[in-house]
């Protein structure tokens, strides 16, 4: 129990010096912008793993989504969201784009197409939702059929790069809890999906 409660302090640490370190990074702080960048890129570099699956063009996708959160850090603001979710935000962006110039030179294999979608914005808006594919709308749909926590696992696992270490400190959740909701919830929306 110590352990968790001293993973949550550090987690919650660790969020508040991202916050402070965007923050100098937007003033052209370079020192600040290297310790931003030493902090955040193991969990963003594992994001980009896992949403574009090719090592290559996930390190490019890193590179490239930094140099985004450096050019637009004055536009971090701590009061609408954390300092690794608004980069998080940046950095999937970025692969997203990355996997559309992909599929359009079909690289990518279709099972891929229900990680990539731009569904995970908690704000969706009519026109947003609008715009979205067909695929995405029924990946929505299936999304509201999990359980709260399934859901919860899942976009946090497979957008934000959580590990299933990582988010049973985080809810002091027993671990197999949290992989048998998330592998629960894989296999609702594989079957919903298909």
């Amino acid at each position: 129990m110590k352990s968790r409660i001293q993973g949550i302090t550090h987690e919650g640490h660790n969020m508040d010096r991202l916050s402070e370190l965007l923050i100098l990074s937007a003033t052209g702080d370079t020192k600040a912008f290297q310790q931003l960048y030493e902090l955040a890129s193991p969990r963003l570099f594992a994001l980009c793993k896992r949403l574009v699956r090719e090592p290559n063009l996930a390190e490019e996708v890193l590179q490239e989504g930094f140099i985004k959160i450096w050019r637009h850090a004055a536009q971090f603001s701590a009061s609408k969201a954390s300092a690794m979710t608004w980069m998080t935000t940046l950095v999937r962006n970025q692969a997203l784009d990355a996997l559309r110039q992909a599929k359009d030179q079909q690289l990518f294999d279709q099972d891929l197409d229900y990680e990539t979608l731009e569904f995970a914005s908690p704000e969706l808006s009519p026109d947003k939702l609008y715009q979205c594919s067909d695929e995405a709308k029924q990946l929505q749909r299936c999304l509201a059929l999990l359980k709260p926590e399934q859901r919860q696992y899942i976009m946090q696992a497979f957008y934000y790069g959580y590990t299933h270490e990582e988010l049973a400190q985080l809810s002091t959740t027993p671990l197999g809890t949290v992989k048998a909701w998330i592998r629960r919830g894989l296999e609702q929306l594989r079957g919903c999906l298909q």
